[in-house]
């Protein structure tokens, strides 16, 4: 019993020592600190405040009443209806919350390089992006040139984002993230929030509280994938490199020894588990306030006018403005929303949901049924 109480005092102590000292009772953590401990809970305040000091006594007082001893800071949003009102997200924690233990990586190595399944890698902030072509006639020989690539950048990891076949020959162009060993978080938005800027995200956070918490946050990102144009423009490449592999391609010389080939074929289950639980960076240390979009099926009409299709989840939680339907024959899915994405423009729509498709029950023809979304 002594032993656990000195545990805890010295847990609390190593805390006090990695807070930003404040007046109210509860401690604003170092970035560092908040990334190692577990949070209780989230919550969000929304008022007018100018600057981080009021961010933080807003917080700190917020944080009492929860009866928490420490907060972080993770995002700031300005209401899109009032530039004066900001919504400031916190995480909380308990004076003897416990410390993150950082398990060891345990992924698979191509020259050295460790290969990050999509689970790790879409919580981590890549530093470029490796793009090859030729012909690999397996995937340990497409796994190792991307490895190869990426040692040569001075990468940790990498992920393999996209495959395409080029123009039916026997090559392939491969689009794959790499990343440091320290990259730092890439924070992500539930598939299901809703649009910033929508009339539903307004009214959110106008609310406030658990309302607010459904909506977008500036400096979040998708959590389904990567925006491969948006990181071709941040990091200015967008080059194709041309690679030759050969095929004496060696199992035991592809990675690291003691891996059957059945790991090389495939991530496992357990690899994906472990993915989440990955070495965690510290996230960044002053939140932004320009607000960052889920990324969404987005159709660009040819006057530039541009309208993002909702998925289920979200359009669950919005009220539509208006309905049509419209009739056709629509061979693929991207004509499908091309046309509801035109239509629901015409109609004042911001955004829009294609709540069912009805096959006629003769001809090629289909009703398509759509709610609009201010």
């Amino acid at each position: 019993m002594k032993m656990k109480n000195l545990k805890k005092s010295c847990l609390a102590l190593f805390i006090l020592s990695s807070v930003v000292p404040f007046s109210y009772a509860a401690q604003e953590l170092t970035p560092e600190k908040a990334a190692s401990l577990q949070s209780f809970k989230e919550i969000s305040i929304r008022g007018s405040y100018y600057n981080e000091s009021d961010y933080a006594r807003a917080i700190s007082k917020a944080a009492d009443k929860q009866d928490a001893a420490y907060f972080y800071i993770t995002s700031v949003n300005s209401h899109p209806s009032n530039d004066s009102l900001r919504i400031i997200y916190a995480r909380l924690y308990k004076a003897d919350a416990t410390e993150l233990v950082k398990p060891q990586d345990n992924f698979r190595q191509f020259a050295g390089i460790y290969e990050y399944p999509k689970a790790t890698a879409i919580h981590f902030e890549p530093f470029d992006i490796v793009r090859l072509r030729g012909y690999f006639p397996t995937q340990v020989a497409l796994n190792n040139a991307v490895a190869k690539e990426a040692s040569s950048r001075g990468a940790y990891a990498f992920f393999i984002d996209r495959l395409v076949q080029v123009n039916n020959s026997g090559n392939q162009q491969v689009t794959a993230y790499i990343f440091k060993k320290d990259a730092p978080e890439r924070k992500l938005q539930p598939d299901n929030a809703i649009p910033y800027d929508s009339e539903a995200g307004q009214q959110a956070l106008a609310q406030g509280g658990e309302a607010a918490m459904q909506v977008e946050r500036p400096g979040y990102y998708s959590s389904s994938s990567f925006n491969e144009q948006f990181y071709a423009d941040k990091f200015n490449n967008k080059s194709v490199k041309d690679v030759e592999t050969t095929t004496d391609t060696n199992l035991a010389a592809a990675v690291k020894s003691g891996e059957t080939a059945q790991n090389m074929t495939a991530n496992t289950d357990a690899e994906s588990k472990t993915a989440i639980a990955a070495t965690a960076p510290a996230v960044s240390a002053k939140p932004s306030i320009v607000p960052q979009k889920s990324s969404r099926y987005t159709v660009t009409l040819p006057n530039g006018t541009k309208i993002e299709e909702l998925n289920d989840a979200t359009a669950a939680k919005m009220v539509p403005f208006d309905s049509i339907k419209f009739r056709g024959y629509y061979v693929t899915a991207q004509e499908i929303s091309f046309n509801a994405g035109k239509k629901a423009a015409e109609k004042g729509a911001k955004y829009y949901h294609i709540s069912r498709i009805a096959q006629d029950s003769k001809g090629p023809n289909k009703t398509i049924y759509v709610d609009l979304y201010r």
